[in-house]
C-alpha cells in the first residue's frame, strides 16, 4: 500500500501517518530539531507560513540586505512555495553555497505539513532513492523541490545534498546549538543564528559569540527582534568579555553627532576583571593604564573626518589626574579647554580589534566624558556639535528606536547612515548592505550570567522623519578681527537667498557669499551705528546696503560701491542711527539723520526734503526716529531727552499734542492697536491715543525687562522669564540680551541669547521653542531662509571673531 501510494505521487504530495508506518518507526522520540542538517548556516522556527513568507517578501529593511537567504528563498520560489500548507510549527533552514546562492530544507511533521502539486501548470515530476527512502521531486520553470518522509517528519528542501546529510545523520548535534534552539519556542517567528564564524573585524579571528535565539518581528516600518546571544567557554569570543561585568547605563547618543558613520559603546563595572578578560579573548599580554579605574563606558565614533574616542568617567578629577604626565595645555575653543596628548604607553591598545588602532592628539572635557580626537579641527567640530546638541539622542527616530532598548547595556553598536554592517547583519545571517529609509540600525547586548540579551531594532523612516531634525551648522567663518557689529543678512537679489555682512573691530565691512567665502572688506571711518537696513535706491530690484556711522551715511551695493550721491559726510556727528522711512512701500525713501538735537531729512537723491518742517528739537533726541501707520495716517515719533515726545505727520507738523513727559528707555516706542506705547525707565507702561490721552500702568518688574510688538505678536522679557502672546516661558537662569522678533514666510519667530552660557534660543508665535534649539551663540542673531530651501537658517556670532551659519532641517 505504501509503495503505491508513492507512485501515485504525481498529483500531489501528502505526508500522513501511513508513509511513518510504511518506513519504519525507529525514531518515535525524536523532535524537529533533530533533522536539521550539520552544514545548515541558519534556522528559523515559523508559527505561520503564510505570514513569514509575506513579511520576508515584502518587508522593506530584509528584502534590501545583502544575501539574506530567508528574503531569497520565499521569492526565487514563491510559485512552489504557494502550494505548501503547514498547520503547525515547523522549521526552515539554510545552507551559503556563495555569496548570491544557498539551499534550503524544510522540516514538519508529516502530519501538519503538505505539499500538493496537482494545480501547478508545467510542473514535472519524478522518483528517486536515497537510502531506504522514497524522494519525490518536483520541478518547475527549472527550480526543484525534493520531498521525502522520514520517520514522523517531513523534508521538502531544495537540495538532494541536504536530504542525503539528514538521512546519514549528519544534523546539528552540538549542545549550544541546541541550547540556542530551545529559547523562544512559542513566538510566531524565532531565528537561531551561528555568531561563530563572524570575526569582530575583518581579517581577525576573534569570534562574537557561539549562537544567537531571537524573536523576529517583522513591522510595517521595520523590525525588532529580542533574544539572547550565548558564548562558549573553550573558544575566546567577544562576548567572554563580559564575565563578571554589570551592565551600565548607556549614554553614548547624547555625544553620537548625527554625521556620524557608526559608533561603539561598551560598558563595564570593574577594570581589573576586564583586563584579565581583555588577555583570555585576545589572548595577549596587555595592561590597562589606571586611568580605566575610573570609566565605566567608552565610545568610539566613527566620523567622515575620522575616529573620535569618548570616556565617560566616574571621577573626572581622578581621570585628569592619570593623564596628567601625557598633556600639555593647547589653545582653548569656545572656552573649552584643549590639550595635546601624547599617548607613548598606547592607552587604546588593549581594546583593539573591538576599537580601531587610533592615534589620538587632542582631549577635551564634556559633561561627563573625555574626548580623544586626532586633531584639533576635529576637535573643534566635535565641540561645536556638542554645543548645538546635534547628536543622535535628539534625533526623532533615535526617540522611536530608543523605546525598544533598556537603559543599561554591556555592548551597543549604532550602525548609521543606511549602512547594515558588523553583529547587526551577521545576526541576520546577511552581508555588510546599504539600506534606505533606515537611519540607523540598532545591536544591544546586556550580558546576563553566562548569556546576554540581545536588542536588534530598526526602524524606517520617510518623508520630514528621514532627516534628523537636528539644527545643523553650515559655516564657521573667521575674521581678521574680533566682531564688532553681529552679522546680518543681506538678501542676494540675483539668487533671492542670503548673503551676510558684518564688521570687525578694525571697523572692517565684510561681505560673506552663503558658501562662506569673503567677496569683498572695505573699511570705514568708524563703527556702524545701529543695523545695517536694506534699500533698493534705483528702484530695480537689486539692493543695497544703508547705514550710518558717526560721521557718514553709506548706501553701497552688493559689490562694495558707494551708489552715488552717497556716502554723505557731515562735519557734526551722527547721534543716532539713520533712520530709513518709505511711507508707502514704493521704495521713495527718506532718510533722517540726527545731530543731538538737531533733524535733517534726506530723499533718495541726497537731497534735503524741504517739505518736512520739523529741523529741531527743544533737547537731544534719545531714539532714533521712528515711522508708525495707523490706518491710512502716518505717524513720525521723535523722543526728546527732557521728556517731550513728538508725534508729528509727514511733514513734520504736529499730530498728535502729548502733554505728559516721559523718562525715555532704550525701548523703542512699539505700536499696539491704535495706541502708542511708552515704556519707561522707571518701568512704567504708558499708553498714549489718538487724542494724546496717556494712561499709566505701573510694571512690577525686573531690571532686565524688554517690551516688544510685530502685528499681532506682543513679546515681554522679565529677567528670565519671557512672554510670547501672554504664554509664559521660564527660560533657564541667566542673563539674556533683548528678544528679538522676525518675520519670516507668513510666520512670526522670538529668538533671544543667554550670554553667558552662550546659547541661542528661538521660539514661533505660540511659544514653542523649536525643534533642537538652544544652538550655540554669543550675539542677537539674524533669521531668514538663506538658501532658498525652505529651511530656516539662524546667523550669530560664535567666538570673538567667528560668523556661524546654521540650518534647521
Amino acid at each position: 500500500m505504501c509503495m503505491r501510494r508513492t507512485r501515485d505521487f504525481l498529483g500531489f504530495i501528502l505526508v500522513t501517518l501511513l508513509l511513518v508506518s510504511c518506513n519504519g518507526n525507529d525514531s518515535q522520540n525524536k523532535e524537529l530539531v533533530d533533522y536539521i542538517p550539520e552544514s545548515a548556516d541558519a534556522v528559523i522556527k515559523i508559527g505561520r507560513l503564510g505570514t513569514t513568507k509575506e513579511d520576508f517578501s515584502k518587508n522593506l529593511l530584509m528584502t534590501q540586505l545583502k544575501s539574506e537567504p530567508f528574503s531569497q528563498f520565499f521569492k526565487q520560489y514563491n510559485t512552489l512555495i504557494s502550494k505548501i500548507k503547514a498547520t503547525d510549527r515547523i522549521l526552515l533552514c539554510s545552507q551559503h553555497l556563495n555569496d548570491s546562492l544557498s539551499d534550503f530544507l524544510l522540516i514538519g511533521k508529516n502530519s501538519q505539513l503538505t505539499f500538493k502539486t496537482d494545480s501547478l501548470v508545467g510542473a514535472k515530476s519524478s522518483s528517486l532513492r536515497i537510502g531506504k527512502y522514497t524522494v519525490h521531486k518536483t520541478t518547475l520553470n527549472e527550480q526543484s523541490l525534493f520531498g521525502m518522509a522520514m520517520d514522523s517528519v517531513f523534508l521538502l528542501s531544495t537540495s538532494e545534498g541536504l536530504l542525503k546529510e539528514v538521512v546519514n545523520g549528519q544534523v546539528k548535534k552540538d549542545q549550544s546549538f541546541r541550547k540556542a534552539f530551545k529559547v523562544k519556542t512559542d513566538n510566531e517567528l524565532t531565528m537561531i543564528s551561528p555568531l561563530n564564524n563572524r570575526g569582530i573585524i575583518p581579517g581577525n579571528s576573534v569570534q562574537w559569540a557561539e549562537q544567537a535565539s531571537f524573536e523576529l518581528q517583522m513591522l510595517p516600518d521595520g523590525l525588532v527582534g529580542h533574544g539572547i546571544v550565548l558564548d562558549q567557554d573553550s573558544i575566546p569570543q567577544l562576548l567572554s568579555l563580559f564575565r563578571g561585568q554589570v551592565p551600565q547605563k548607556t549614554d553614548a547618543p547624547s555625544i553620537i553627532p548625527v554625521n556620524a558613520n557608526r559608533a561603539t559603546s561598551l560598558s563595564f563595572s570593574n577594570s581589573e576583571v576586564l583586563e584579565i578578560s581583555l588577555n583570555k579573548v585576545f589572548k595577549d599580554s596587555l595592561t590597562l593604564n589606571p586611568l580605566f579605574e575610573t570609566i565605566n563606558e567608552m565610545v568610539e565614533i566613527e566620523l567622515p573626518e575620522g575616529n573620535v574616542m569618548a570616556l565617560k568617567s566616574l571621577d573626572k578629577n581622578i581621570s585628569w589626574e592619570n593623564l596628567a604626565s601625557h598633556i600639555t595645555e593647547a589653545p582653548a575653543f569656545r572656552e573649552i579647554a584643549l590639550f595635546n596628548f601624547s599617548d607613548e604607553e598606547s592607552y587604546f591598545v588593549p581594546f583593539a580589534p573591538l576599537f580601531h588602532s587610533t592615534p589620538y592628539q587632542i582631549v577635551f572635557e564634556w559633561e561627563d566624558f573625555l574626548f580623544f580626537t586626532q586633531n584639533t579641527t576635529q576637535a573643534e567640530l566635535m565641540i561645536t556639535t556638542l554645543q548645538n546638541e546635534s547628536v543622535l539622542a535628539k534625533t526623532s527616530y533615535f526617540e522611536t528606536t530608543s523605546t525598544y532598548l533598556a537603559a543599561s547595556s554591556s555592548l551597543v553598536f549604532y550602525e548609521l547612515k543606511g549602512k547594515s554592517q558588523g553583529l547587526f547583519t551577521a545576526l541576520l545571517n546577511a552581508e555588510d548592505s546599504h539600506i534606505k529609509k533606515f537611519p540607523i540600525l540598532v545591536t544591544q547586548l546586556i550580558y546576563d550570567r553566562n548569556f546576554a540579551h540581545l536588542n536588534l531594532i530598526a526602524k524606517e523612516t520617510s518623508g520630514s522623519n528621514t532627516s534628523s531634525g537636528i539644527v545643523g551648522q553650515l559655516l564657521s567663518v573667521p575674521l581678521e578681527s574680533d566682531i564688532l557689529l553681529p552679522p546680518k543678512f543681506f538678501t542676494n537679489h540675483n539668487t533671492l537667498g542670503k548673503d551676510m555682512v558684518v564688521q570687525d573691530r578694525s571697523n572692517r565691512l565684510y561681505f560673506i557669499a552663503s558658501n562662506g567665502k569673503t567677496l569683498w572688506k572695505k573699511v570705514l571711518d568708524g563703527p556702524i551705528q545701529g543695523n545695517i537696513q536694506e534699500v533698493d535706491l534705483l528702484r530695480n530690484g537689486k539692493k543695497q546696503l544703508a547705514f550710518s556711522t558717526i560721521n557718514s551715511f553709506y548706501i553701497l551695493d552688493r559689490n562694495g560701491n558707494a551708489v552715488a550721491p552717497f556716502p554723505k559726510t557731515f562735519k557734526d556727528n551722527l547721534t543716532q542711527p539713520v533712520a530709513i522711512f518709505d511711507y508707502d512701500n514704493n521704495r521713495k525713501y527718506r532718510f533722517v539723520i540726527v545731530q543731538k538735537e538737531k533733524v535733517f531729512m534726506y530723499d533718495s537723491e541726497g537731497k534735503s526734503v524741504n517739505g518736512f518742517s520739523f529741523k529741531k528739537a527743544n533737547s537731544n533726541i534719545v531714539l532714533p526716529p521712528q515711522h508708525l501707520r495707523i490706518g491710512n495716517k502716518d505717524f513720525i515719533l521723535i523722543a526728546e531727552e527732557g521728556g517731550k515726545l513728538n508725534i508729528l505727520n509727514r511733514v513734520g507738523k504736529e499730530r498728535i499734542s502729548v502733554k505728559k513727559q516721559f523718562r525715555f528707555s532704550a525701548i523703542p516706542i512699539e505700536r499696539e492697536g491704535s495706541d502708542f506705547v511708552v515704556i519707561t525707565k522707571d518701568h512704567v507702561k504708558e499708553t498714549i491715543d489718538l487724542n494724546g490721552k496717556v494712561t499709566s500702568l505701573t510694571l512690577d518688574v525686573g531690571a532686565n525687562y524688554w517690551f516688544a510688538i510685530a502685528g499681532s505678536v506682543k513679546v515681554t522679557l522679565d529677567d528670565n522669564l519671557l512672554r510670547i502672546n501672554g504664554k509664559l516661558i521660564e527660560l533657564p537662569i541667566g542673563v539674556y540680551g533683548k528678544p528679538q522678533m522676525f518675520s519670516t514666510k507668513n510666520q512670526v519667530y522670538v529668538a533671544i541669547t543667554e550670554t553667558e552660557e552662550k546659547k541661542v534660543f528661538v521660539y514661533d508665535k505660540s511659544g514653542k521653542l523649536l525643534n533642537n534649539f538652544p544652538v550655540y551663540g554669543t550675539s542677537e542673531i539674524d533669521l531668514g531662509d538663506a538658501n532658498r530651501n525652505g529651511k530656516l537658517n539662524v546667523l550669530v556670532q560664535g567666538q570673538p571673531n567667528e560668523v556661524i551659519l546654521y540650518q534647521s532641517n
